[in-house]
């Protein structure tokens, strides 16, 4: 009983700075779009390997032995290869410093141990929860069965002369059901955390659209019937003979435009307004990618921009097709209005991904900043002179209604990537 006491030590170890970064990041009032905080991880993950390796589980000649390689594992699957060999090296580190014998041992290990959550880590944000917990096992068992082995090949060429090798044996047959669990729980606990703070962040964004929106159905249609009637007679009176010559001209066109202009918010406040209204069927979305691609050429072509579309063959979703086609307007409008008039270049592209449809609108404009990319979305926040902000944040709306999920991926003087997924149509 006193090994499983010690195995439950570390779980508390590894567990128990998952619950405080959820505290301290995912619970921020600020955060409206949930994103990993890569420094915070990996000083969670190395602080946990730490108290794994200085109160081991057991300790065969001088190797200190527990579950210090499980938070580098977690690390480099949910923040990337930098941050999960940083905490390693500080886990080794610590190790060289106090437990040499034990830092010798694991530093042979860690190569093979980081090779399944290195190829890994491209795909894993994609996967269903099902199948992180699968490819979970698979490490675990892998973990513990490079750990079992070293033990026995170190012992046969007298490296460290494990001394007891009957109990070490008993004792590497409990760690594989510690290890697993360990690992299993730990993804299990990660992917809830971030469906609920996720989930957060969408009731939140849903209150403050349902405020707005009420608001836009409200103010817009009683500002629009006196709007057409004042267009009209600007018109009539700028058609009275006295009003033809050329000094006049210039106020004609500059009184309508901004009617003009005046109307087109309107309309996106309506719009916005009307989101409940969808006609849902299902439709190939490489062929609406392609027809929206085409119709924005005019637009980029006059300001000298390109705009290459590739698609997949055949990718059906279920959604309305009006409201879609609307998105990706938006999307690709604002990607041409964000490049450099001269050498602008939008790529898009529409692929299968296990069971969703990812469309990536990707340019080479001016880029956004973390703080400018974190407000995307948000009803009036606009980085155009003469922008309203609401454009987008109709666009996130549809996306949302369509159960799929829009980010912006970006860096200041390196272009925008923008990424929807939407779930994919059964044939």
């Amino acid at each position: 009983m006193e090994i499983v006491k010690d195995y439950l030590l570390h779980f508390s170890f590894i567990l128990f700075p998952i619950f405080l970064y959820q505290v301290f990041w995912l619970s921020k009032p600020d955060l409206l779009v949930p994103r990993a905080n890569r420094l915070l991880v990996a000083v969670f993950a190395a602080s946990s390997s730490l108290l794994c390796t200085a109160f081991p589980i057991q300790e065969l000649h001088s190797v200190r032995y527990g579950l210090q390689l499980i938070p580098i594992i977690v690390c480099l699957l949910y923040s990337g290869t930098a941050a999960g060999l940083a905490a390693g090296a500080a886990s080794v580190f610590f190790q060289l410093i106090w437990f040499e014998p034990s830092a010798l041992f694991f530093l042979s290990l860690i190569p093979f141990l980081i090779i399944i959550p290195i190829q890994l880590q491209t795909k894993w944000p994609f996967f269903s929860k099902r199948k992180k917990l699968l490819f979970a096992l698979l490490i675990g068992c892998t973990e513990t069965a490079l750990l079992t082995a070293s033990v026995f090949i170190y012992s046969a060429t007298n490296i460290f002369n494990f001394q007891n090798l009957p109990s070490v044996y008993y004792e590497a047959a409990v760690s594989v059901f510690f290890q697993v669990s360990a690992l299993l729980l730990c993804i299990y606990l990660i992917e809830i955390i971030d469906e609920n703070a996720s989930m957060r962040a969408r009731l939140i964004h849903s209150e403050k659209m349902a405020v707005v929106s009420e608001l836009a159905a409200s103010v817009a249609h009683e500002v629009r019937n006196p709007l057409t009637v004042v267009r009209g007679f600007v018109q009539l009176l700028f058609s009275g003979e006295q009003l033809q010559d050329k000094s006049h001209s210039g106020y004609q066109k500059l009184v309508l435009s901004e009617l003009d202009r005046a109307q087109t918010i309107i309309t996106n406040y309506l719009d916005m307004a009307k989101q409940d209204d969808y006609e849902k069927e299902k439709f190939d979305i490489s062929l609406l990618v392609k027809e929206t691609g085409s119709l924005m050429e005019s637009y980029a072509h006059f300001k000298s921009v390109t705009v290459t579309v590739r698609s997949e063959p055949d990718l059906y979703v279920f959604g309305d097709v009006k409201k879609l086609k609307q998105a990706f307007i938006n999307l690709i409008k604002n990607s041409i209005e964000a490049v450099p008039s001269e050498n602008g270049r939008i790529e898009v592209s529409v692929q299968k991904q296990e069971e969703m449809i990812l469309i990536q609108i990707t340019d080479n404009g001016i880029g956004m900043s973390d703080e400018e990319l974190q407000k995307l979305g948000k009803p009036y926040y606009t980085l155009k002179t003469n922008g309203t902000g609401l454009g987008l944040t109709v666009t996130f709306s549809i996306i949302q209604h369509h159960e799929g999920s829009v980010c912006f991926t970006s860096g200041e003087h390196s272009g925008t990537t923008a990424s929807v997924r939407l779930p994919a149509a059964v044939h």
